[in-house]
């Protein structure tokens, strides 16, 4: 795999389209992990703003060909050096749900706690296998699937598979 420096140096950026300056902030912005409304936020003036628009806007800005152009060419390149940590992931998740209070959609809003919960290790998921040890009882289940493969693996095993009940015509 190439190095850092390597996919900088072979990367052609006379290829890629001009930027704005605000697009170039927010470019190297979302680069060092920035949320793309945190991005936005550090490359225009939102000031008189709201939570909702500067989403919106950042979104559209973050698929605008150009913008979006530099982004590939900077993944492919292995610029950014986003990590995003546990911390940073709730706060996303909490942002989202106040947005979503404040528009009304309280269904996205406890999926969103649920989320923060999930994040913060709260919730276990867990599965409930009941494993026989009994292999007759395994090639039963099995023959109500594929009675041959059943048969199949009895007899390769020495083991007595009781014939199923036929049914009778009346």
């Amino acid at each position: 795999m190439q190095n850092k420096k390597t996919a900088l140096q072979n990367l052609d950026f006379s290829e890629l389209p001009e930027l704005t300056e605000q697009q170039r902030n927010f470019v190297f912005l979302l680069l060092q992990g920035r949320s793309a409304s945190d991005a936005y936020r550090g490359a225009y003036n939102c000031e008189n703003s709201k939570p909702n628009t500067i989403w919106v806007d950042a979104s559209r800005l973050k698929s605008h060909p150009d913008v979006a152009l530099w982004l590939a060419a900077a993944r492919k390149a292995e610029l950014g050096t986003a990590k995003i940590s546990l911390e940073q992931h709730v706060q996303r998740l909490d942002s989202l749900k106040q947005t979503c209070i404040e528009n009304g959609n309280l269904g996205a809003a406890v999926q969103a706690e649920q989320l923060i919960g999930k994040a913060s290790g709260h919730y276990k998921e867990t599965v409930d296998l009941a494993i026989s040890n009994d292999p007759l009882s395994f090639l039963k289940e099995l023959a109500s699937i594929s009675p041959a493969a059943a048969r199949a693996i009895a007899e390769e095993h020495g083991i007595e598979l009781p014939d199923e009940p036929q049914a009778t015509a009346h």
